[in-house]
């Protein structure tokens, strides 16, 4: 039916009460349904930040917020167990090389047992965050189940809710205005939804993963500290052996150590006189072989005697020993051999050798030259002998070029002579010739000396077969082998201080005990009178035999005279204990003690120059 010409909305009342009832109706329904989907919507946990919120699009958007936080929070876990993961890789690394270590310091143990607990405290921190985690997705798949299901329930708008919603009202939106609301409300929702599960999906399967990452780790973690038990066990049982073998060491070497840390604090404490009369009687500096003197034991003008005799020279016992040298090559040896027992490297050819070399006195000489002039050693010695001598030499002055150093032309670097780098013997040319450029190949020590006593520090016992009658020093005729000493210097025909030979009669020889029982028990005034009765020629206020004699009394046994001596020597090349038979029966002296006592208190020059000794003794 064609409406009215005049129809300007609803004509008549009824009409316009029918309208009215069913937009009152209509605002009723949509109300009631916003108001049960919106309860519905508002999930309620203690802990839940959006449950306050009443606009269903703003407590979305709030839980979409949280969820981004928890992806966030999730990432970060990840980054941690992956650090875990390596800092257990790395403690698993550290106990398989541990393990098969044959010894292994216990702070390293503790530093891996420390990581064990770090990590396993990280692990259980994740844990609990884990199980954190798990409570706070499993309320958000509560909101979500709740959101799908009161979304689906409230579906879209029915036949009847549409029909009404053709009909405008007087006020607010028209119908077609609600519907297109209605359906751009639907589809967001939908979408959020969507967006919600997948999120939640997704971190539930991320906190599943780690947690199975997570115990994981805690297994492998305990077979870590397995392999740690197991490698503290077998370490403990190495330590053990090792601390026997110790103590067995440690047993025989107490009592030297004990007296070298009694020698040094004593030594401190000795006046300047007194260190000076040791520095010259031990022996400092080098003697080189060069023009070295015959030596012959003279016959001592009493009896009992007593002769102090040095195995060696002045000597640092480092490198080669140069009449070793001689012995060697008379045996058969060739350089390249010598070289390698005294310095356990093999010889090359150094290219880019410098030229010049900067010379005490002399400025710059060629290199060549400058070793044509070392008097290190007679020309007349074997040719293998000289070799190894240039060797060395070469290699010793090297270093001072190397280092742009100028070298001295004394024993304190190595002798070098002038006139025989102007004319030097041919043997001696040969063997710097033969060997150019050659040098040790990276040694710890280029040093040498004349004569050691058949012991050197870096290749032990210097011997053909038993020391010390195979040491090659001695075959070779080294005066210096065994020698008393008596002179101010290493040459014979220096000052005796007014002895005739090295020999120390029974008083004498018994006087040296008393100053040791003074030196180890007397007060420092007592101490201070520690020095030779030769005062011609060292000066001090020495005790006289019968003042020493008198005050050793006073810590115990003194000493009127000795009748015979005997020594123990090392495995180390040094004397370790001097046995006296006395007039109060045996007495034993540590060999550094007495060697000490002896260089400060024996008269004249009498000394003995090397930790290495023994005593001649004549009835």
């Amino acid at each position: 039916m064609p409406l009215p010409r005049n129809y300007q909305g609803y004509s008549n009342k009824s009409q316009v009460r029918f309208i009215g009832i069913m937009g009152s109706f209509l605002i009723f329904l949509v109300a009631l349904i916003l108001s049960v989907f919106t309860n519905n919507l508002q999930v309620t946990y203690a802990d839940d930040p959006c449950k306050n919120i009443a606009d269903q699009n703003a407590q979305i958007e709030c839980y979409n917020k949280e969820l981004a936080e928890l992806n966030k929070d999730q990432a970060s876990k990840n980054k941690k167990l992956s650090d875990v993961r390596s800092k257990i890789d790395s403690v698993s690394s550290k106990i398989a090389g541990l393990a098969g270590q044959l010894s292994v310091k216990q702070s390293e143990l503790n530093a891996i047992d420390s990581d064990i607990k770090e990590v396993e405290n990280e692990l259980n921190e994740i844990d609990k965050k884990l199980e954190e985690r798990h409570i706070s997705i499993d309320k958000r798949s509560e909101l979500r189940d709740k959101v799908l299901r009161n979304h689906y329930q409230s579906g879209m708008l029915n036949d009847l809710e549409l029909f009404i919603s053709l009909f405008p009202q007087d006020k607010g939106l028209n119908g077609f205005q609600f519907a297109t609301l209605s359906f751009m409300f639907d589809k967001a929702l939908t979408n959020d939804s969507i967006r919600l599960i997948e999120i939640l999906n997704k971190e539930i399967k991320s906190f599943e993963a780690d947690r199975d990452e997570s115990a994981k780790l805690k297994a492998e973690l305990e077979t870590a500290m397995k392999n740690l038990v197991a490698a503290k066990l077998a370490l403990d049982a190495q330590k053990k052996v090792a601390q026997d073998d110790l103590t067995k060491l440690a047993d025989q070497e107490e009592d030297i150590e004990e007296d070298l840390k009694d020698i040094q604090a004593e030594i401190s404490k000795f006046s300047e006189k007194q260190q000076a009369i040791l520095a010259q009687k031990s022996g400092e500096g080098v003697v080189s072989g060069y023009d070295a003197p015959e030596y012959k034991l003279p016959n001592p003008p009493f009896t009992p005697a007593f002769a102090a005799m040095s195995y060696g020279a002045y000597t640092h016992n480092n490198g080669m020993s140069q009449y070793g040298a001689k012995g060697r090559a008379q045996a058969g040896h060739d350089y390249k051999k010598i070289l390698k027992h005294y310095y356990s490297v093999d010889v090359k050819t150094q290219g880019g050798f410098p030229s010049k070399i900067s010379v005490s006195g002399y400025g710059d000489i060629d290199f060549q030259k400058y070793l044509y002039g070392i008097a290190e050693m007679p020309s007349d010695w074997p040719s293998d002998a000289l070799k190894s001598q240039a060797i060395a030499a070469r290699t010793y002055a090297y270093n001072y070029a190397k280092a742009g150093k100028t070298i001295c032309t004394t024993e304190s670097c190595q002798v070098f002579l002038k006139s025989k780098s102007d004319n030097p013997p041919s043997a001696w040319k040969k063997a710097v010739d033969d060997t150019k450029a050659m040098i040790l190949d990276n040694p710890k020590t280029s040093q040498y000396s004349s004569t050691t006593g058949g012991y050197l520090n870096q290749s032990g016992w210097d011997t053909a077969g038993k020391w010390p009658q195979d040491a090659y020093e001695k075959k070779a005729g080294s005066p210096w082998f065994y020698k008393a000493w008596y002179t101010q210097t290493y040459r014979d025909n220096s000052s005796t201080c007014g002895r005739s030979s090295p020999w120390l009669n029974k008083e004498e020889m018994a006087d040296v005990i008393n100053a040791w029982k003074v030196w180890r028990k007397g007060s420092g005034s007592e101490k201070g009178h520690i020095s030779p009765t030769t005062t011609s020629c060292w000066g001090g206020d020495p005790y006289s035999l019968s003042e020493m004699r008198e005050v050793a009394s006073k810590y115990g046994d003194s000493y009127k005279s000795v009748s015979n001596v005997s020594v123990d020597i090392s495995t180390n090349g040094y004397t370790s204990k001097v046995t006296f038979q006395t007039d109060k029966g045996s007495i034993s002296i540590s060999g550094e003690e007495l060697k000490t006592v002896f260089n400060l208190r024996a008269p004249g020059y009498v000394s003995l120059r090397n930790r290495l000794f023994d005593f001649e003794v004549r009835n």
